[in-house]
């Protein structure tokens, strides 16, 4: 017992300063892409005492089931307001505490997937190796370059709230099984507390049930009567689920798919293709996470048909480890339950709902713990494989050696990665060089010069996104090009040039607050009171948050004290 202890001591001691270590660097960074609309720029989570408006700003930006970490944003900006490093402390904590369950939950996996594991038997717990070698999933775990864009880019703390609870459940049902009487009750509590975390912080949580009830099929039940009692649980379970999230869930999934939405830009058929190609390029950034791989707005092409290359190269190699994974279930269990873990945790986002961002590394965070298993056996069978009587010494270190080299050049990647992440332009000029025919990577590198106050560079940007706009099907995402050129003109006093920006970013999109409200600025300056007066009534009718930002705008100066003007801000 005291050893054990001992080791998981040294096991969270080395999570955490790891982890730390690797992050350190990134604790002061600035707030980056979407972190700008869903903190900097989000009025609802400025008062925490007003939770109708919180509530209010979970349904308008995030949906219910992302309502957790708009609380915790509120949380965070009620305590510091916009002092990024408690934003930052809550992501690596999340990551931190990740990292732990991952350890407890690899002890358990390795000890049921090994040939004398076929119970949860305490006394194998004290065997090193078991300790070492879930040490080390857990290590790949919070190393890993990939998880940069979920503990680096603060809003993607929803993938890591959702994440942690998601393997906290999985953890409590693993230790509610083993339990019997109140303690097993007591855990199964628990078990349906945090999926109702992981649901409520991201739609992943809803895969919940299926790895619970493949794990409890795979290494619980022993006899085939046991799995048909438990099949009389589970069947009418599923079917309960899949009901509510075909006809119920965000207005039922079957009829979204039929009816299809305004806001695809292809179809669910070519979303299907298109995510074999991106899975695979998943699987090439798990297992070689190079600095000119890794990108935050990755430029993927849409494939139109299963015979296009390399689509069905692509759709051929993931069959083919679904099938490797059938062949496996039985012998090879710990395999096959992590290769269905990967594709399970990726299906609501890389399946058949055509998404905005094709291509994503933060959707990788969950389903690297499989990674990090297939990963630590891997090393396992290599050990085997070297393994002699007479350089049981020589093998050991050789692997020892290789793990320890892995880690750090993860975490070398890691901490030049944060290094990206630094503020808006340090992140866009990466994605330049990655995605050089991307319009919103110009677009998003514009905006960061016109913060800079490079208006010359933004106009440049501007323009080329504009250029490149002229490709895209849908057009409603110009309207932001064209803010942003009419913006950078307004600054260099330019200001027929920049109306003209201003009024083809309304045509655009007739109920688009900013540029009315920042068409009004220009008339302000200009002292033309009706017309200002007129742009900005339109603009916070469309968005209230221009009244506060009015108030506060030198622009309007000249107004104040008009009794048109403030009766407006009232």
């Amino acid at each position: 017992m005291t050893k054990k202890i001992k080791f998981q001591y040294i096991a969270i001691i080395a999570i955490t300063f790891i982890s730390l270590g690797i992050y350190f660097n990134s604790l002061n960074n600035s707030f980056v892409f979407d972190d700008l609309p869903s903190i900097v720029n989000n009025p609802y989570i400025r008062n925490l005492n007003d939770f109708s408006l919180l509530l209010q700003g979970i349904q308008s930006y995030t949906g219910k089931y992302r309502a957790l970490p708009t609380i915790t944003f509120a949380i965070n900006y009620h305590l510091h307001h916009l002092d990024v490093l408690g934003y930052r402390l809550v992501n690596l904590i999340l990551h931190i505490l990740s990292g732990f369950l991952v350890y407890f939950i690899s002890r358990h996996l390795f000890l049921l997937g090994s040939k004398r594991g076929d119970a949860l038997e305490k006394r194998y717990f004290d065997d090193p190796t078991f300790n070492l070698i879930s040490l080390f999933a857990a290590l790949i775990f919070i190393t890993h370059p990939i998880q940069v864009n979920t503990v680096t880019y603060i809003v993607e703390r929803n993938e890591g709230l959702a994440s942690f609870f998601y393997l906290l459940t999985f953890f409590l049902f693993i230790k509610g099984i083993s339990q019997i009487g109140r303690r097993k009750i007591l855990y199964f509590c628990g078990t349906g507390l945090s999926f109702l975390g992981s649901i409520l912080s991201k739609e992943t949580g809803f895969t919940l049930p299926i790895i619970l009830i493949l794990f409890d099929l795979m290494f619980v039940c022993k006899k085939r009567e046991d799995t048909l009692k438990r099949l009389k649980i589970y069947i009418p379970l599923f079917l309960f689920s899949m009901t509510y999230i075909l006809f119920f869930l965000k207005g039922g999934m079957l009829w979204l798919l039929i009816k299809g939405s305004p806001d695809w830009r292809w179809t669910p058929w070519e979303n299907l293709l298109t995510q074999a190609n991106v899975i695979l390029q998943y699987v090439k950034l798990l297992f070689l996470p190079l600095p000119g791989w890794l990108n935050i707005d990755h430029h993927v092409q849409v494939s139109k048909s299963f015979l296009e290359y390399p689509t069905w190269i692509s759709v051929s190699i993931l069959l083919a480890f679904l099938v490797l994974a059938g062949i496996l279930f039985k012998k090879k269990k710990l395999i096959s339950f992590s290769i269905c873990w990967f594709f399970i945790v990726l299906a609501p986002t890389s399946s058949v709902i055509p998404i905005w961002d094709i291509m994503v590394e933060y959707r990788l965070y969950l389903p690297l713990f499989s990674y990090a298993l297939l990963l630590t056996m891997g090393f396992g069978y290599l050990y085997h494989l070297l393994h002699r009587p007479d350089a049981k010494i020589l093998s050991r270190n050789i692997v020892l050696g290789l793990a320890m080299l892995l880690l750090c050049f993860y975490s070398f990647i890691t901490i030049e990665r944060n290094k990206v992440f630094r503020d808006e332009l340090t992140l866009w000029q990466d994605a330049l060089r990655k995605s050089p025919d991307k319009m919103r990577v110009h677009h998003n590198l514009g905006r960061a010069y016109f913060h800079r106050g490079q208006f010359d560079e933004a106009i440049r940007e501007g323009e080329v996104a504009l250029r490149l706009s002229a490709h895209l099907n849908r057009k409603e995402n110009v309207k932001f090009v064209l803010n942003l050129l009419g913006g950078a003109y307004l600054v260099k006093g330019e200001n027929q040039k920049a109306l003209s920006m201003f009024q083809q970013a309304i045509e655009v999109d007739p109920n688009f607050a900013t540029s009315y409200y920042n068409v009004s600025c220009l008339y302000a300056i200009q002292h033309e009171k009706e017309k200002a007066i007129e742009h900005l009534k339109k603009g916070i009718a469309l968005d209230p948050i221009y009244k506060e930002k009015a108030r506060k705008d030198k622009d309007f100066d000249f107004l104040r004290g008009g009794k048109e003007f403030e009766e407006l801000l009232k």
